[in-house]
């Protein structure tokens, strides 16, 4: 049968396409409209849209834009080509499309996706990142309606009596990514808590990493309405309530909107202040928190004498190899943080780096790389700035352990900023690859410093971008520094185990001190922040 060359039919059936999942024929249906000359605003968008679901992000930016030229006031078309930028690392070309998309437009959609991802945008101070996350929690409370107004909330025990702490994430299927999580879950002490674990994992999910304990209990959670949530955790009778998926978990963030335990508190996975009232307190340490920064968070924060990402590494993870420029390889510098973390800055810095350092390369793997055109994208960023393609080894996903021996072929590792890498830098050190990163402005530029400073990686945290850049180019020139960086490989995993940010048990005790100051601190009747 031939094809159709009537608009509105292909416009419909390349809708039925992507309603039952069948992407390629959609698209091969919108590249029929385009070339026909019968593609609206609406057609293109639509195409951006296809073309984002397959990961073709460089390709959707293009439909995009073209959309945006015949209805610049598309408001899902502004915060879809913002979703696409995001992904390629354009993250302050992203946010400039969110609030136009805001602009024009009621919808809650572009605050949150603006809330989500300001923390990492270069142009965002501090000021800006909660003033943003502020205005995203009031519409949030708007749009949701009354809710959650006067829940009953268990009283919290007396002094000395084991308190009750729950955690709620939807990450407790992931190993890799869990390793500080685990290592707290282990390590509490069940003489003085019990635990519940709200998992909003998918259904049936394992829980690899985690010890169990006859006492805890696990409930899943991930078909559950957020008010019959909240009266799940009512009703097991928790006294400390800790998020650790905040925005990574948006479905979930109208459940602060109002407290759902007598203490609520975020940890792990919440890098800036969460804008929600729910929300009493905020975890981190004394780097990622400097002092004269709690103006900048709704939560009343708290600081961990040690990193508040300890972590420990209890499932198989491929061993660590010898180091490739002594394999008469080039020095090869590498990041395997998602693209989005690669915004134009880094691609500044790290080409300055490649320039001055002529004899390296440099190689980066994340999930946008699989992409043809993605990779395209990327060698024209880096072409602007004067490096060449093939000193770029661009390369797709994995299986995790595969993916991890990567590092095998990787020298030195190059943070990404303002939006560090977290679970990358430790499988990164833990590989035996040191991660140079600088402090930077927020709590998500120091993450990696909070992992690194109490280790024998301290002298890869550089004091500035500027540093950051000298110190990556000197240690590269350097004669000395392949045999440095080889004996750093041979016992990292040995060092970090030694140090504070290996010291799991270490946390524990020192959130357990936490816990018991948040409790003691409400039972006394004190205000909520």
């Amino acid at each position: 049968m031939p094809e159709s060359s009537d608009p509105v039919e292909l416009e419909r059936l390349a809708a039925e396409h992507r309603r039952q999942g069948r992407l390629l024929p959609a698209l091969r249906l919108y590249d029929r409209l385009i070339e026909l000359g019968a593609a609206t605003a609406a057609t293109w968008r639509a195409t951006g849209d296809t073309l984002t679901e397959v990961g073709e992000y460089a390709q959707a930016i293009g439909a995009y834009e073209q959309g945006l030229r015949l209805a610049p006031g598309d408001a899902d078309g502004h915060h879809n080509l913002a979703r696409a930028l995001y992904r390629l690392g354009e993250v302050d070309r992203a946010v400039t499309h969110l609030e136009r998309s805001a602009s024009l437009c009621d919808a809650i959609r572009p605050w949150l996706s603006l809330a989500t991802l300001i923390p990492g945008a270069p142009s965002a101070t501090q000021e800006r990142i909660r003033a943003v996350r502020t205005e995203f929690a009031q519409r949030l409370r708007q749009s949701c309606g009354p809710g959650g107004e006067g829940r009953s909330l268990p009283a919290l025990p007396r002094a000395g009596v084991r308190l009750r702490l729950g955690l709620l994430s939807a990450h407790f299927h992931l190993p890799h990514y869990m390793k500080p999580v685990w290592g707290l879950v282990n390590q509490i002490d069940r003489q003085a808590y019990d635990l519940r674990l709200f998992s909003d994992s998918p259904a049936g999910s394992s829980l690899p990493g985690y010890s169990g304990h006859r006492r805890d209990r696990v409930l899943e959670t991930a078909n559950l309405a957020n008010d019959d949530l909240a009266e799940a955790i009512r009703d097991a009778g928790v006294h400390i309530l800790v998020d650790l998926s905040a925005y990574s978990a948006p479905e979930r963030l109208p459940l602060f909107l109002q407290p759902v335990a007598p203490v609520t508190a975020a940890w792990f996975n919440l890098y800036a202040t969460s804008g929600l009232p729910g929300l009493d307190y905020l975890i981190g340490d004394g780097m990622v928190l400097r002092e004269g920064d709690d103006r900048f968070y709704t939560e009343r924060v708290l600081r961990l004498p040690l990193t508040y990402l300890a972590f420990a590494v209890t499932y198989p993870v491929p061993p660590v190899a010898g180091l490739p420029c002594l394999a008469g390889c080039p020095l090869t510098f590498g990041s395997l943080v998602s693209q989005y973390k690669i915004t134009p800055p880094v691609i500044a810095a790290w080409a300055e780096i490649l320039e001055r350092t002529p004899e390296t390369r440099l190689l980066l793997a994340n999930t946008a790389l699989r992409s043809i055109h993605n990779r395209r994208y990327l060698q024209d960023r880096f072409a602007e700035r004067g490096i060449a393609a093939e000193r770029l080894l661009l390369e797709g996903p994995a299986p995790h352990g595969e993916f991890l021996q990567k590092y095998d072929r990787i020298d030195m590792a190059l943070d990404a900023f303002p939006y560090n890498g977290g679970t990358t830098t430790t499988e990164a050190i833990w590989q035996g690859v040191p991660v140079l990163t600088f402090a930077g402005d927020r709590w998500a530029s120091r993450t990696s410093q909070s992992l690194l400073q109490q280790t024998p990686l301290a002298p890869f945290v550089a004091g500035s971008l500027r540093e950051y850049i000298e110190q990556a180019v000197r240690l590269a020139l350097d004669p000395a520094t392949p045999a440095r960086l080889a004996a750093l490989r041979a016992g990292m995993r040995e060092a970090l185990s030694a140090s504070p940010s290996g010291n799991v048990s270490g946390l524990a005790r020192a959130m357990e001190r936490l816990f018991r100051t948040m409790a003691s601190a409400a039972s006394r009747g004190g205000q909520r922040p």
